[in-house]
């Protein structure tokens, strides 16, 4: 059995999630990212084991839409923070279908989550890698 398997993997938490106040069906969006964020953590090499727990939040510090000729455009900016300082960013500008505003949303979402929660694993690898 190796160190990745669900046995030895540590207990991840996420401490604070926080999406933009303005953001029209955040709440929809919150679900869904806790979601992938859950997904991606447990996917995660954190190079811990199963008696140590993590904790990190997250932070969509930007999340623009922005409908120009049937195309929506999909600004966002993600920070992941862990404890004693360490931080990982991730941004990506995407365009999708204007009719298919939550699956593109939610695509976007995905792939920052996944960006800020592997760098923010690596982060946690160095760390505890004498």
């Amino acid at each position: 059995m190796d160190a990745t398997s669900a046995g030895h993997r540590p207990r991840v938490e996420l401490d604070r999630l926080v999406l933009p106040r303005d953001l029209l069906g955040a709440k929809g969006f919150e679900a869904h990212l806790r979601s992938t964020l859950r997904r991606e953590a447990r996917r995660a090499d954190w190079g811990a084991g199963a008696g140590s727990t993590i904790t990190y939040r997250f932070f969509v510090e930007q999340l623009e839409l922005r409908d120009e000729a049937g195309v929506l455009h999909v600004t966002c900016t993600a920070l992941g923070r862990l404890p004693r300082g360490k931080s990982a960013k991730s941004q990506i500008a995407f365009g999708g279908d204007s009719h298919a505003r939550k699956q593109v949303v939610e695509h976007v979402l995905d792939i920052v989550a996944r960006g800020v929660v592997t760098r923010l694993a690596e982060l946690e690898r160095a760390r505890r890698t004498p």
